[in-house]
């Protein structure tokens, strides 16, 4: 370096411990960069809240990313949806979407998609508002069906 009158030299020693630290730090810095990129993740959610009349059909869909592939659950208040009577899912490469069939006002409650894989996962919510026919819809929630 030249500070306008002299030159100045300085040696950094990237040997022995600091070497070995440097090193430690770079791997764990590229595996958590890797992490970040891989981990499941919901890459386009769901609205806040959603309204339906009673009888009719609700199709939740949720777009998702991760390397390797995640794993999907659909959840109804912190529980797995497994009733196949009650709801369709379907999973395709980058896209999840739920199907619930002739909503009853008990179908009422936050839904929520779970994606994970190995480095980790994320979930979005969806509270439903099912009402009456002949009843107005919750002014804050988006009218489906």
């Amino acid at each position: 370096m030249f500070d306008g009158t002299e030159t100045h030299k300085r040696y950094l020693d990237l040997s022995g411990q600091a070497f070995a630290d440097a090193l430690l730090d770079y791997q764990r810095l590229k595996q958590a960069a890797v992490a970040e990129k891989n981990r499941a993740k919901v890459t386009k959610g769901l609205p806040d809240v959603v309204a339906i009349m009673e009888g009719k059909s609700l199709c939740l869909t949720c777009y998702v990313d991760g390397d390797p592939a995640p794993q999907i659950f659909w959840l109804r208040n912190d529980k797995e949806l497994i009733d196949p009577n009650l709801y369709t899912v379907t999973n395709e490469q980058k896209c999840s979407t739920i199907e619930i069939h002739k909503v009853r006002l008990e179908d009422s409650g936050k839904y929520s998609i779970l994606v994970r894989n190995k480095f980790g996962s994320e979930a979005a919510c969806v509270t439903v508002s099912v009402y009456r026919h002949g009843e107005k819809p919750p002014a804050n929630a988006v009218e489906m069906g």
